[in-house]
Formats: C-alpha cells, structure tokens, sequence
C-alpha cells in the first residue's frame, strides 16, 4: 500500500475518549464508536483526512480506513488497515500526536540553502550505509520562492525525518522540463557519482499553464449540455458556484464526455507537442538515472492538484503582489472563458489528461527494463477547498503538509 490518502495536520482531541481501545478499528473489525473516534482524532490531528464522527465504513473507500492504511504506510507499519488494542499502530498515534511532529512556518526552509553548501552537506554524508540519499529536482512545488511558506520540499522531508533523509535539493522555481533538462549537469554528476536511493521529480506544470493560450481553442465560452452525460448533475452544478462547484466539479469529473470536450477545447497539435516534449524530458531523465542506479532506487513523480480555487491570484509577500502569474485566468478571461463549470473542466482534463502521460512514462520505464523502480503519486483532488491554496497554483503550507502525506519513502 501507498500513496492513499492525506490532510493538514489540525489537532482535534475530545478529552471524553478513552485512552485504550476496546475493539479493533479498520477493515473487517467490530468497530466501537469511541474507538473509531479516538483513531479518527489521532489520525487528524497527524495531518491525514477525516472526520471525527466516530462512524467507519468497512471499505477502501472509506477516508478513515484510507488514512489507516496510510499512517501503516507511512510508519513502516504492517498494512493491515486494522488497529488493535495496544498494536504497533495504536502505539505509534498515542506516540506522534504527544509530540508536535510539523515544521511551523518559522521554521521554513522555502529559501533554501545556497547549492555549495546543500552539495557539502550532501557529500559528506552520502556515504553512510544509514543515510537515505535523496534527490529533489523539479519547479516550485518543490522550490517556492516566498518566504515562512512550506513547499513540498520542506514538508516531505520533515514527515520522512525518521528516515535519515540525506537531501540534495536541485530544484528552481518557474523551470520547465526542459531547462531540468539543459541544466542537468549537477543531476548527473551526484546520479553518476553517490549512491542514490530515491529520486523524487516534480515536473510539467511550468510547461502546461503558461502555454495555456496556445492549447486552448478559441471560439468556445460556455459548457454545452453535450460535454455532459448526466443532465440532473449538470442542472445541479449549474445551480453552485466558488468551493462547492469546484469540489462537485471533481466529484462528477466521470459524467464528462471526455472526447466531445476536448475536440470542441483543446488544440490536439500544441497539447500533443507539449505533452511529448514533457514525456522526452522525463524519458531524459530516466536514462540517466538507468545508467547509474540500482533496482533499490525509487523515481517518484507527482501529478499536479487541479488549481481551481484561487484562479487570478498571485504570488505575494505581506500582501505585496510578486511579478509571478497568474497563468489561468488571464487566459481564460481573454478568451471570454467566465463560465466557471468550463473552466473548472478545463483544468480538471489537463491535469488528468497530465496523469495519463506520467502513466505511459511510467510504462515506458517497466516495458523497456529500466532498472529503477518508478511510483506516481496522484494528489489530484486532494487540496479540495481555498483553504489550501497560496496562490493561483501552489498550495500553502496547510496544502504542503496535505500533500506530504501521500510521500512514503
């Protein structure tokens, strides 16, 4: 198991809970209310998401079990999706919410360390047998250039601390896949020269959004009722609007009749372009890591959460607009895109039709016998409300730490 599920961390505790279970929480277990309540309160409070209601369902659909087999996953625990009285997962909660286990946003590594010294400090440990040694590579996920504000970087690798991380931070704000690739020089150098256990790359969005205008289609404004297989659904999202349009527009992404919408919205010539460019940056990649790594070493990639919620908002620090962005809105608004069922969608099938690609890399990779092993994590529809949004597409801390849940190295 891994990669299920994740949340911000927002300590909730009811103090009427008891301090041990009666009963095993989890798939296939006698479920006590109180029990599944202190789980649930642990588990939130740990950053993963659900809702303290003290009610389980007994399936993988379920957001507690979910979360369950998450925190095992995490934890290096036996997936087992169940808790027991004093197990080593009941253990574990009782141990890690006892202890704050977050980075505050003082304690931001967002500016993060000049390379001469993150390469020191990288080289001087690389060769312990109990280091994992990591590479970050990628864009402003990874990098985020605003200061007191965590990126995926910073809370990936306080999540994975027990872990002995040994971290090579290579990542810059605002690049595409191919300037990674032109400014690969590093990458290979500590590829070839370290031992090197995971590599987690974060790559593609730079290439997408800002080249929104030439993939988008001009001429359509409003979401036709023929994009649509569910009538009722679509009477229904039309009668919403900002938080909940967005988050029914993910919900009832199946009712959308994928082939008639992006023939009618996508340019298919610059969408494939970008999208092979993208895949040979990847491919790029893979083969270097091919040349110099083991079967042990582990590639993750990442897709993008669908930047719905805070379209036309900039980067900013203390309120003070950056010269960064937004790459939608303007796009949209001078199209004459204001319908907010379209332009959800149209977010919501670039970031899937994202997905699929890093699938057929992910293919590539296994049918041609590269020797690492590859993960996708998929945190789309994850950060599913304002409240985890920094700008128009990054998450803000909350959203990081969110995100870093779905990481288990």
């Amino acid at each position: 198991m891994e990669n299920l599920v994740s949340n911000t961390p927002i300590i909730n505790r009811n103090s009427r809970i008891a301090n041990t279970l009666s009963n095993s929480v989890g798939l296939n277990a006698v479920n006590n209310a109180l029990d599944v309540l202190q789980i649930q309160n642990f588990l939130k409070g740990l950053g993963y998401p659900v809702q303290t209601n003290g009610t389980i369902v007994n399936s993988q659909t379920d957001t507690t079990i979910i979360s369950i087999l998450n925190f095992q996953a995490n934890n290096r625990i036996q997936v087992t999706g169940n808790i027991n009285p004093d197990d080593s997962t009941y253990n574990a909660l009782k141990q890690l919410n006892s202890v704050s286990p977050s980075l505050a946003e003082g304690e931001d590594e967002s500016l993060h360390q000049p390379f001469l010294t993150n390469s020191f400090l990288f080289r001087r440990s690389a060769g312990n047998a109990n280091t994992l040694n990591v590479i970050f590579e990628g864009d402003s996920w990874l990098d985020y250039p605003v200061p007191r504000i965590l990126d995926l970087y910073d809370t990936i690798t306080d999540r994975n601390q027990s872990l002995n991380l040994n971290c090579l931070h290579l990542a810059k704000f605002g690049e595409t896949t191919s300037q990674m690739y032109a400014d690969r020089t590093h990458f290979v150098q500590y590829v070839s020269g370290y031992r090197i256990d995971r590599i987690y790359f974060s790559g593609g969005g730079n290439d997408v959004f800002p080249q929104l205008g030439r993939i988008l289609n001009a001429g359509v404004t409003t979401f036709s009722s023929s994009f649509f297989t569910d009538q009722a659904k679509l009477t229904e999202l039309r009668s919403l609007s900002g938080d909940a349009l967005y988050q029914k527009c993910i919900l009832y992404k199946r009712y959308l009749n994928t082939n008639t919408f992006d023939t009618a919205l996508f340019n298919s010539t610059n969408l494939n372009a970008i999208f092979s460019t993208i895949m040979r940056n990847y491919l790029g990649f893979g083969s270097i890591v091919n040349a110099h790594c083991t079967p042990n070493t582990i590639f993750y990639m990442h897709t993008y959460d669908y930047p719905l919620f805070k379209l036309g908002v900039r980067p900013s620090i203390v309120g003070v607009d950056l010269p960064l962005g937004p790459w939608i809105k303007p796009v949209f608004d001078r199209l004459g895109i204001a319908d907010e069922i379209l332009r959800s969608y149209i977010i919501i099938r670039l970031l899937d039709r994202f997905y699929a690609l890093l699938c057929q890399i992910k293919n590539h990779f296994g049918y041609y016998g590269y020797r690492f092993q590859s993960r996708i994590i998929d945190y789309r529809g994850l950060l599913n409300s304002s409240e985890y949004w920094r700008d128009e597409i990054h998450p803000n801390s909350a959203g990081a730490r969110r995100l870093s849940t779905r990481v288990n190295f």
